[in-house]
């Protein structure tokens, strides 16, 4: 069976099934009018008489048979499901008149710049946590030889310090002699030798020698400033390089007879 919806014209396929389903109540798939299938049929009528008499029938019948197939082929039709509501299936001529290669694509839309933002907002914030990661961290990774370039220039673009690398465990202090001051009564003379043993250039550190008794108490200790256990001003010293041995010498009161034992400290 065949109907024209009488609100767009549009022609559909029908079977006695779903007219049965839908009780004769069909819904266009184009214009999504609601008619009857009956109502719709009666549009086939043609309203003016046409002059036949000059029309050969055996032509005309092969021309009607034509009109058929490519009818059948071409139609839209209609589907009717359980709830009454007709669902409007693909025509084949529109399948046929698209290259395939673009029959499926679907035009451009909102979603894909919504990504784009999305994804550049999700790459800022990681980005943001990492700087704010190495910015808290900053002293333990300047630390590290190899990563300390690296952190000092971020530091300055970001406006912020970074301390001078410092190991006192790579501080070696060797050769150690403590004899009586030739020039001065009471007196001790200390010398020694101190080596930088780090990978790394750091700053001479404030040296503590501490005299203790037989029991381990500490009976005199004291503090020398680069400046005094190198003889220079401070003002003029360095770093201490990488292996390269430096000899000191310190000047000390003569604890007396109840020092045994001293120990060399850095600071």
């Amino acid at each position: 069976m065949q109907t024209r919806c009488p609100e767009c014209n549009t022609l559909f396929k029908l079977n006695d099934t779903d007219l049965t389903i839908a009780e004769g109540e069909v819904q266009c798939g184009h214009c999504f009018y609601v008619f009857e299938a009956d109502t719709g049929q009666d549009n086939f009528a043609l309203n003016d008489e046409i002059d036949t008499s000059d029309i050969d029938i055996n032509t005309f019948a092969n021309s009607i048979n034509d009109i058929s197939d490519d009818f059948e082929d071409t139609s839209p039709s209609l589907t009717v499901t359980a709830d009454n509501s007709v669902l409007f299936e693909k025509n084949p001529i529109i399948e046929d008149l698209v290259p395939p290669d673009i029959r499926y694509q679907h035009a451009p839309s909102s979603s894909l710049l919504a990504k784009s933002f999305w994804s550049v907002a999700i790459i800022s914030l990681l980005l943001s946590a990492c700087l704010q990661l190495i910015y808290f961290k900053r002293f333990e990774l300047a630390s590290h030889a190899q990563l300390r370039p690296y952190i000092i220039s971020l530091c300055e673009l970001a406006d912020c310090e970074i301390p001078e690398l410092r190991d006192l465990q790579r501080l070696e202090l060797s050769s150690k002699n403590v004899y009586s001051h030739p020039n001065v009564d009471k007196a001790l003379m200390i010398t020694a030798v101190i080596v930088n043993q780090a990978s790394f250039s750091q700053q001479f550190p404030t040296l503590q020698i501490s005299f203790t008794n037989l029991v381990g108490d500490i009976i005199m200790a004291r503090q020398f400033t680069p400046g005094e256990y190198l003889n220079t001003d401070a003002d003029k010293l360095s770093d201490m390089q990488p292996g390269l041995p430096i000899q000191i010498t310190l000047e000390v009161l003569d604890p007396g007879k109840n020092a045994t034992a001293y120990e060399f400290s850095f600071i």
